[in-house]
């Protein structure tokens, strides 16, 4: 039956990248838009990045050098041509959302569910083209293998982190997954490790190596798909005078009073939400019988207060969450299965919104898309709410078995 369950899976799987495949190839015609624009990017800052220079002068730059690395040996595969530049990035793309289910299938050895592999086969489609389309899903790889290796190989998925780490930041927070006290010399030496030494290159490969992050990122405004732009959103159909421009590589509030103390806000509660779930894994976490389990929810909970806090989301950023919420589906002990529902939800919200109704909240204000955005960021919010109450569950239940004589779990 498991074997079964596996092939269906796999036909599941080729059968609806296929039509990507597809549709991409124009084989099948679909309304996909722009949805490449991005690569394109990719493939004129890779003329920079061959010379070692990072392209600072471009404010869309705002990445880490890891990104810098991937662009540019794109780039050396695929040749002077943006076609054959975006072909490839394609086709490796489609790769790595393989990576991500093979992975997830062999977490479900041992006992494990097959739920998160197929979360991850049916929730990825939802995103159209666009979960080819921009490099988020190179960061989802070491992310899903970094958690796969912290119950076992704790020195391997810090190593895995800090790759993500240096491709797009976020998967740093997956240390929380480490199992406080006993697992923390071996990750932070993995993760420490393959900073220094991966790091230490890139800042020699590239002049300016981290400069997107020092400068352009950090200047970033509050996108409009932000969860903390909620209120301007609303009001925005009933304002024309609540401005809206393209800045960053994205639609961004401008000249308002509400964006100024927002921007400043929201990196504060990101530090604030962190900041709590750390203060949890030093007390909580070293009281409980910690498992991969209650790791892996762990991690699902910091990535969902980064996403929400954070001043930019854009839609591709579904691909963290669905991919750190399939590797708690592949246990049967989850606390975090209504938070995973809700994320496929969310997905489901963001693909009704990019692109079919995406102008009616950047260019024309309306209320059909301004709902789907408004219900996306809601439910996103409510998943942190499920989210860090399953969490809690796990305290509670230990203290309660702590109080009642029984063994630990």
């Amino acid at each position: 039956m498991a074997i079964t369950g596996r092939l269906g899976l796999f036909v599941v799987w080729i059968a609806s990248r296929a039509v990507f495949v597809l549709i991409y190839a124009g084989v099948v015609d679909a309304p996909v838009g722009g949805v490449f624009d991005d690569v394109a990017l990719y493939h004129r800052w890779s003329d920079a990045l061959l010379d070692g220079r990072i392209p600072i002068e471009d404010p869309m730059w705002q990445y880490p050098p890891g990104a810098a690395a991937l662009f540019a040996a794109i780039r050396y595969v695929a040749g002077d041509s943006a076609g054959a530049f975006e072909a490839t990035f394609f086709c490796l793309a489609i790769g790595a959302d393989l990576l991500v289910l093979l992975t997830l299938t062999r977490l479900a050895r041992g006992g494990g569910l097959l739920l998160g592999a197929w979360a991850w086969a049916l929730a990825v489609p939802p995103l159209n083209l666009l979960a080819y389309a921009r490099y988020d899903i190179f960061a989802t790889v070491p992310a899903v293998v970094a958690l796969a290796a912290m119950a076992r190989r704790p020195a391997v998925a810090g190593a895995a982190a800090a790759v993500g780490t240096l491709v797009k930041v976020w998967p740093a927070v997956l240390l929380i997954s480490i199992r406080p006290l006993r697992g923390l010399r071996p990750a932070l030496t993995g993760f420490a490790m393959a900073l220094a030494v991966l790091g230490g290159a890139l800042t020699l490969a590239f002049s300016g190596a981290w400069g997107g992050l020092t400068g352009n990122q950090v200047d970033r405004g509050l996108q409009i798909e932000s969860v903390g732009a909620t209120p301007l959103v609303l009001a925005r159909v009933g304002d024309g005078g609540i401005r809206v421009e393209s800045a960053y590589g994205a639609m961004e509030f401008v000249d308002h009073p509400f964006v100024p103390p927002a921007t400043v806000a929201l990196p504060v509660l990101t530090l604030a939400g962190l900041g709590l779930l750390g203060l949890w894994w030093l007390t909580r976490g070293r009281r409980i019988a910690w498992t991969a389990t209650v790791g892996f929810d762990a991690a699902l909970v910091a990535v969902l207060v980064t996403v929400v806090t954070s001043r930019v989301f854009s839609p591709q950023y579904m691909l963290w969450l669905v991919g750190v919420a399939a590797v708690c589906l592949t246990r049967r002990d989850t606390t975090q299965r209504a938070a995973s529902a809700l994320i496929v939800v969310a997905t489901l919200l963001t693909s009704a919104l990019f692109p079919w109704y995406y102008e009616h909240v950047s260019t024309d204000p309306q209320w059909p898309g301004t709902v789907l955005l408004v219900l996306r960021n809601v439910v996103v919010v409510a998943a942190l709410a499920a989210g860090a109450y399953g969490l809690s569950r796990v305290s509670q239940a230990e203290r309660a078995t702590v109080l009642s004589g029984a063994p630990a779990r």
